[in-house]
């Protein structure tokens, strides 16, 4: 049976995590770490000025701690974890994970960690646009991909990003192999002052529209599809690298 660490970047006490926990036990030997609260939007960051607390919720197999997302992968895989993990699942996130939004989700972050340790990596999203969350329907469709996985191997240094409709399973309308789309939010900042005239700042972020592009994670979830897109850790611009050469950067030696 295939050891399975699970984690998150909504924090040990989430729905989705221990939905996937529910779904997996038996299928694989489960293990989890987790932050011991919400982290979302932390994107890929670790904790090298702070020390990390474990919290053990069952000995051997469930942990929180204080730390980043991605802190736990790297803990659960550097050691507190004392089997070899086969697979990392991250989610079930609690809202989408689509277009940019990969640059700043723990939960997409802490897939690419598992791919530093050259384990495969599955990041794992849920719409949450009703009060009613399927998180049942994302736990099903990651057993499924996972299942299909096992049998045909990916690079290690591909991750998955799945989204998933929030729908009943028989109500999903298939899978799509997706692009990253584009998103777009209006920002802003807002200043306040506290008791001591101390300014500080909240930055808040609305989505404003989707781009439905053909081919796109975000065009897939609008048809009501699972969206799998694979990412890599080298995101370098291969097409550009003649274009720079050209430009006799050389010369400024």
């Amino acid at each position: 049976m295939k050891n399975i660490l699970l984690s998150n970047d909504d924090g040990i006490n989430s729905q989705g995590i221990w939905e996937l926990e529910k779904y997996f036990n038996g299928k694989f030997q489960v293990y989890m770490v987790a932050p011991d609260r919400e982290r979302s939007a932390a994107g890929h960051s670790i904790s090298l000025h702070d020390p990390i607390r474990l919290n053990v919720i069952k000995k051997g197999r469930i942990f929180a701690i204080d730390g980043t997302p991605v802190d736990a992968v790297h803990v659960a895989l550097l050691g507190i974890i004392k089997v070899k993990i086969d697979i990392v699942v991250t989610g079930i996130n609690n809202g989408l994970n689509l277009g940019t939004d990969v640059f700043y989700s723990g939960t997409v972050s802490s897939a690419f960690q598992a791919a530093t340790f050259n384990i495969p990596g599955i990041a794992v999203s849920i719409d949450n646009n009703r009060e009613v969350i399927h998180y049942e329907t994302a736990a099903c469709f990651a057993n499924k991909i996972i299942e299909k996985i096992d049998k045909h191997p990916l690079d290690r240094s591909i991750i998955l990003n799945i989204n998933v409709p929030n729908l009943a399973v028989d109500e999903v309308r298939g899978v799509e192999i997706t692009r990253l789309g584009k998103r777009h939010y209006n920002d802003h900042l807002i200043e306040r002052e506290d008791p001591k005239k101390n300014k500080y700042y909240w930055i808040e972020s609305t989505l404003t529209h989707d781009v439905l592009e053909e081919g796109t994670d975000v065009k897939a979830l609008y048809e009501k599809k699972v969206s799998i897109t694979p990412l890599r850790l080298d995101i370098t611009a291969y097409d550009y690298i003649d274009k720079l050469k050209g430009l006799s950067f050389h010369e400024l030696e």
